[in-house]
């Protein structure tokens, strides 16, 4: 079995990533956050930073591109893989509104014939770079993965990671199972399995009904408890050595307060990462509290010196 980070756009930049791998380093790909493939003839410059080798020493990397043009889907591949890159990630999976209003994301699974022509022109033309997708199983309908796996087996694509939601299921909603299994049932390519992995026992849950599966990739709860793949690996519910835990905020808030602009910057930013990892806490609400009214760099120190000294894990089974 291989284990997968999942991209989260603000989260799972180099600075998480290479705190993750220094302090909890069980992944075998980490996939960046959605490069965004556009009409310009080249990336922007914080595109650029996330992928530069330099900023992902002894990390499997895997750039994940988003658009609904090959053209400029393909010119985004060469531009990524000049640097080196052997896999792209393609983007069918994301469910913001903005996204979808572009048929871009999961909005692109709705149209279902240029999605077959844009793969068409992406396979004839691109070679020496392996194309995996990760997609969710259609826009508004869990049907539409009939049509969409018709096209699906007709490519070489490298690896289907797929989560069993639509796209107005958000991440809400329990995933759709019965359609994971007609895809691993059917599909041509190799399958992993996307979703609501947040503990060890939802992971065991999956490889018990699908022992062939060769890899599962994790996102929130990875996000939530750095430990999770640790404990799937050990086969047991793990939590995170505080002083460790501590260091690895650490890492990632100094860099944070080294390169970014302004405390604000950085205080959003380090928020985004505690929307998942406080729930790693026993909080009966007081730091929750505490965390939101932090709005500068005095205040956020405050919370995080009393969370790790005051505040136990919660109990997990």
């Amino acid at each position: 079995m291989k284990y997968y980070v999942a991209p989260l756009e603000g989260i799972t930049v180099h600075t998480y990533r290479n705190a993750y791998r220094e302090f909890f380093g069980d992944a075998d790909k980490y996939f960046t956050p959605f490069i965004a493939a556009e009409g310009s003839l080249k990336m922007k410059k914080r595109e650029i930073k996330d992928i530069l080798p330099e900023n992902n020493r002894d990390i499997f990397l895997v750039p994940q591109i988003i658009s609904n043009n090959a053209d400029n889907f393909i010119r985004f591949v060469r531009l990524i893989s000049d640097r080196g890159y052997r896999e792209i990630n393609f983007n069918l999976g994301c469910p913001s509104g903005t996204v979808v209003s572009r048929n871009k994301g999961s909005g692109f699974l709705a149209k279902p014939d240029d999605l077959d022509r844009f793969f068409d022109k992406v396979f004839n033309e691109v070679s020496g770079v392996d194309i995996s997708v990760k997609t969710r199983i259609g826009l508004n309908d869990e049907d539409e993965i009939y049509r969409l796996m018709e096209i699906y087996n007709r490519y070489p694509i490298y690896e289907l990671i797929v989560h069993p939601r639509i796209r107005s299921d958000y991440y809400a909603n329990a995933p759709r199972m019965d359609k994971f299994r007609y895809i691993y049932n059917i599909s041509v390519n190799p399958v992993c399995y996307n979703g609501d992995i947040n503990t060890v026992s939802d992971y065991q849950k999956i490889v018990k009904d699908y022992e062939e599966l060769p890899a599962v990739m994790v996102g929130r709860g990875l996000i939530g408890n750095p430990m999770l793949i640790g404990g799937i690996k050990d086969g047991k519910e793990e939590l995170p050595d505080r002083d460790i835990l501590k260091k690895f905020h650490d890492r990632i808030y100094i860099e944070y307060r080294n390169t970014m602009p302004g405390e604000r910057v950085v205080i959003y930013k380090m928020k985004e990462i505690w929307v998942y990892m406080i729930n790693l806490f026993e909080d009966n609400g007081t730091y929750t509290r505490l965390l939101k009214k932090s709005d500068d760099i005095s205040g956020y120190n405050v919370f995080v010196n009393r969370i790790f000294a005051e505040c136990p894990y919660k109990r997990r089974g």
